[in-house]
């Protein structure tokens, strides 16, 4: 009798003071993850890098996956531009600034500028999720869009692709790649979007079953 007492008496005891402690560590724990992926560009690193080609798409596309259906957070307020106003060469550096809470910049290329932001255009199975950049010129211009990211459905990016930046299907050796591509007036390559199907394609993640590469410089 006096075991058992002992014995419980110690269990109550550890429970109360690690019950608490493992609260707190889990809530900690789930805090933390969330300002980690709010309080960020809003994107996986291998998707802000624009390495996507070279980190692997199935890398990072369960957690794009994962993050889209989730609420904006009420403290970045992160946008969700529609796709036609995101690839949009009319854009300015002052628009860009207002339009997203955090722009990454130093993204230099010969003679251009980038700012890059994260690109989430909304929860449907057409809409994008990845990284977004801006390239601008020494007229402060647009020269050159690219994107890095995922989708569930990529009807509505080629429709607009070819519809207002003149993209037309090439057939290439890859039968796991759908290429689109656009010249300009003097046959010059013009943009390049390179979709792929993931690796695993889930019903759980609808929102993640292509990768996206795409690259479009200003119409002449």
């Amino acid at each position: 009798m006096e075991f058992k007492k002992i014995f419980l008496y110690g269990a109550g005891l550890v429970l109360a003071v690690t019950g608490p402690i493992s609260l707190f560590t889990t809530s900690g724990m789930l805090a933390g993850w969330k300002r980690s992926w709010l309080g960020g560009p809003g994107v996986p690193a291998a998707v802000r890098s624009g390495d996507t080609a070279r980190a692997g798409y199935p890398s990072y596309s369960s957690q794009l996956s994962a993050a889209i259906p989730a609420p904006r957070s009420p403290e970045l307020n992160l946008p969700m531009p529609s796709l036609a106003e995101a690839l949009n060469f009319d854009v300015t550096i002052d628009w860009v600034m207002r339009r997203w809470p955090r722009v990454s910049t130093g993204l230099s290329q010969v003679q251009l500028q980038g700012y890059r932001v994260p690109l989430i255009t909304g929860t449907a199975p057409t809409d994008l999720a990845g990284s977004l950049t801006y390239y601008f010129n020494s007229r402060q211009q647009v020269a050159r869009i690219s994107f890095h990211g995922v989708t569930g459905d990529a009807s509505a990016l080629v429709a607009l692709l070819t519809s207002r930046y003149r993209f037309t299907r090439r057939l290439t050796n890859d039968p796991g790649m759908i290429l689109y591509e656009a010249v300009d007036e003097n046959s010059q390559p013009a943009g390049e979007a390179r979709i792929r199907a993931a690796s695993v394609v889930s019903a759980s993640q609808p929102h993640s079953r292509f990768a996206v590469d795409l690259a479009i410089n200003r119409p002449q």
